[in-house]
């Protein structure tokens, strides 16, 4: 049985919701595959962080990283009870 069998057989045993987040992962994965000619050095990385000229392959390739991690939260996540307790570690020590 080849790699890409196996894989689909674990995507058609998974919920929809699980397969989203390895469907974005894939989608990032690929979009690396595509540009790895294209490597930064520090400086070239600093530079881009720092407002410089980007190209728009570069947007883009930095727009999909992005993407990839949408979903990536467990459905359970509580964004409220997660802000208090960072809240509460960060400044306990001022009240």
């Amino acid at each position: 049985m080849s790699t890409l069998e196996k894989a689909i057989g674990l995507l058609q045993e998974m919920p929809e919701r699980k397969v989203e987040a390895v469907y974005m992962y894939m989608r990032f994965v690929n979009s690396q595959i595509d540009n790895d000619e294209i490597i930064f050095t520090p400086k070239e990385h600093i530079d881009s962080l720092m407002g410089q000229e980007d190209s728009i392959e570069e947007r883009q390739r930095g727009f999909q990283g992005l993407l990839s991690f949408a979903g990536t939260l467990p459905e359970d996540f509580d964004y409220k009870k997660e802000l208090e307790e960072a809240r509460e570690e960060k400044y306990a020590r001022f009240i």
